[in-house]
């Protein structure tokens, strides 16, 4: 019996975590823009999400970054 190890490829990408909070409109509730379905499509394409990471720039800037796999062909 012979096994074939699975290969894997990877990707990275900036995930659009913009939320926003009206101090005025306190009823409203925080928007996240568009995150399930850009995660949906990259899923749709055979990605699959293995882990997010917030990363914190030395000026202080944040973003989120999702990383993703899926067998190598």
């Amino acid at each position: 019996m012979v096994l074939e190890l699975v290969k894997w490829e990877y990707k990275v990408v900036p995930i659009k975590t913009q939320i926003r909070i009206d101090h005025f409109q306190a009823d409203q509730k925080p928007v996240m823009e568009d995150v399930q379905n850009d995660l949906n499509a990259l899923g749709s394409e055979g990605w699959e999400l293995i882990s997010i990471q917030d990363i914190t720039l030395p000026d202080d800037r944040m973003f989120t970054v999702a990383y993703l796999k899926k067998p190598k062909h």
